[in-house]
């Protein structure tokens, strides 16, 4: 996303509110390897992982490979198959890096040959994987970092292809060869990591461009955006335990970040720009915030999220009362926006689409609507709907309700809130019209 003077540091860390928690020497120790050398892999707790149909896992030899023997997944149909096995005994909340070497053979679709924890006991951050390798390579070593979960273990997966689906399926076809995996915690040279009352930080040393004091300012602006965001809600997502930020090489070209625990940074896209910006321009980072904003979504803290028809709207939405409440500064388009003046972001995208009578489910115009509902009766009508919002179940209101149903659902608890009808006070018939018709293209 360098100051001298040891009790400076400790005066300006107390002041911030954060703190930095350092590694221990010997962090770096492995904790987990394995070669596959030795017969009875498959009777020493790894299993076979992913989908049932397609692709065959087998230990194979190979005089390049440690040992010469090493795992080999193939596949001619696109799959999710993998080798897994738990790792146990390792410290709850504690960062660790999985290495391991892999070797490919006209790998293609999906992640390709990727290393990651097994989604489904890792579900607050799913996504989280090495880099993707595809087409025909000779061995190479992949990394991926995780935060270990409360229970001291990490599901690790070799896989060729992934199963959770992504916007390019998630699935692969081609061989996959893994070998010389280890599990230890993340060398402390390898990242820099920052620690806030609720955001922690850990980004690729050789990525940050600023000051571990001016890190830390902006890591004590996050904290107040979490804080505002549980203020808007009532309440905070995991559990209240801290969030991470974390960079990784195993994201989608095209994503910049995805929401979860950790939160995720593509290490691919130009950290050091937005960085730069929170120093030159007390920019607090639009997308970190938006990201952030999204693990407070009902589907995280509510019984139910299927009042909710766009995260995308809401994410940004939670961004608006905290930059108001707060004073905060986030950019868009190369302006400046501070406090309740964001309003006028969202304001080009109505003048563009409803202002000028176009039909239309634009999350940042519908976005502005809102804003005005806040102008005549304040937050406070928010901070009611939102707490009766996160408290209803599944029945309260179909997940595969019309999304213009949702719309005016959402709107009908905002008015509870208000004492009057808010459709009724901030909207005309016409946009009603449009936004419904919008809806429904």
């Amino acid at each position: 996303m360098l100051f001298s003077g040891f009790s400076r540091i400790l005066s300006v860390v107390a002041l911030l509110g954060v703190s930095f928690v350092p590694l221990r020497a010997d962090d770096s120790a492995v904790c987990f390897s394995e070669n596959f050398n030795s017969h009875g892999v498959f009777s020493r707790s790894w299993r076979t992982f992913g989908e049932s149909k397609g692709g065959l896992v087998e230990i194979a030899s190979d005089p390049d490979s440690v040992g010469n023997r090493y795992v080999r997944i193939s596949s001619d149909e696109r799959t999710a198959k993998g080798l897994a096995r738990t790792v146990s005994g390792l410290t709850p909340g504690g960062l660790y890096r999985i290495t391991a070497r892999v070797r490919t053979d006209s790998v293609a679709e999906g992640r390709g040959a990727v290393l990651y924890v097994n989604p489904e006991t890792s579900g607050d951050q799913p996504w989280n994987a090495s880099e993707f390798v595809y087409g025909t390579t000779g061995w190479k070593t992949v990394y991926k970092d995780f935060i270990c979960g409360p229970d001291g273990t990490a599901d690790i997966v070799l896989a060729l292809g992934f199963p959770w689906g992504t916007y390019n399926g998630g699935t692969s076809k081609g061989v996959a060869c893994w070998d010389d995996v280890k599990v230890s915690a993340t060398p402390a040279d390898a990242v820099k990591r920052r620690e806030g009352r609720h955001i922690s930080l850990v980004f690729d040393a050789d990525k940050v461009t600023i000051s571990d004091r001016q890190l830390d300012a902006w890591l004590s602006k996050l904290d107040k955006t979490y804080e505002s965001y549980q203020s808007l809600v009532g309440d905070a997502p995991y559990g209240g335990r801290k969030i991470t930020i974390l960079m990784t090489p195993g994201i989608e070209p095209g994503y910049w970040a995805l929401a979860g625990n950790p939160i995720l940074w593509n290490n691919h896209v130009n950290a050091g720009e937005l960085l730069d910006k929170t120093v030159a321009d007390d920019d607090w980072g639009f997308g970190i915030l938006h990201e952030i904003g999204h693990t407070f979504s009902a589907g995280t803290i509510g019984k139910s999220g299927n009042w909710n028809w766009n995260d995308e709207l809401f994410a940004n939405f939670r961004m608006s009362y905290a930059i108001e409440k707060r004073g905060g500064r986030v950019s868009q388009r190369n302006t400046i926006y501070k406090g309740g003046k964001v309003r006028d972001y969202y304001k080009i995208f109505y003048d563009e689409t409803l202002g000028a009578g176009k039909p239309t489910d634009n999350g940042d115009a519908l976005h502005y609507t809102l804003l005005r509902i806040k102008d005549r009766y304040g937050w406070k009508v928010y901070e009611k709907a939102f707490r009766a919002l996160y408290s209803l179940g599944d029945s309260d209101i179909a997940w595969n309700a019309p999304a213009f149903d949702k719309f005016m659902f959402f709107l009908s608890h905002v008015s509870k809130a208000a004492g009057e009808d808010v459709v009724a006070t901030t909207f005309t018939d016409e946009e009603i019209r449009l936004i419904k018709e919008g809806f429904s293209d």
